[in-house]
């Protein structure tokens, strides 16, 4: 014995679309085409895992793995102008609508506080911590 439906839903009627509902099919395809959309989970989990294993790293050397109040605060303005950022998702752990990146899908209010953290789109750099304004190539500072 097969499952069956209770119900079977039966077109009534053929009919064109409304103007009203060809407007609203118009309205919608065009939010669609703007919609900002974060990257694919497995590209999001990937760039926290660098992160984090770069500040492990970091710890590991005896270098700074949080940055200074006035860099993060410096970070998160360049942040606050970028089109890129995207304030409709809220953070589980603030219960608040953070600011998220579309090209890495970091909540950037935090990561602009990692000290070996940096913008996918090199708006801002790491500092690696060694208190010196060097170029650390690969995380080897080069001084």
């Amino acid at each position: 014995m097969g499952f069956k439906f209770k119900f079977k839903p039966k077109v009534t009627k053929d009919r064109k679309a409304t103007e009203e509902e060809l407007k609203c099919i118009e309205e919608t395809e065009e939010m669609l085409a703007k919609e900002r959309k974060l990257p694919p989970a497995s590209q999001q989990i990937r760039d926290l895992a660098v992160t984090h294993w770069k500040t492990l790293g970091a710890w590991l050397k005896g270098s700074q793995t949080i940055t200074t109040t006035e860099e993060a605060e410096r970070r998160w303005e360049i942040c606050k102008q970028c089109p890129h950022l995207l304030y409709d998702e809220v953070n589980p752990d603030t219960n608040k609508k953070d600011g998220r990146c579309t090209h890495c899908g970091c909540f950037m209010n935090v990561k602009v506080h990692y000290a070996v953290a940096e913008c996918p789109i090199q708006k801002w750099e790491k500092k690696c911590g060694c208190n010196s304004d060097c170029k650390c190539i690969d995380g080897d500072c080069d001084e």
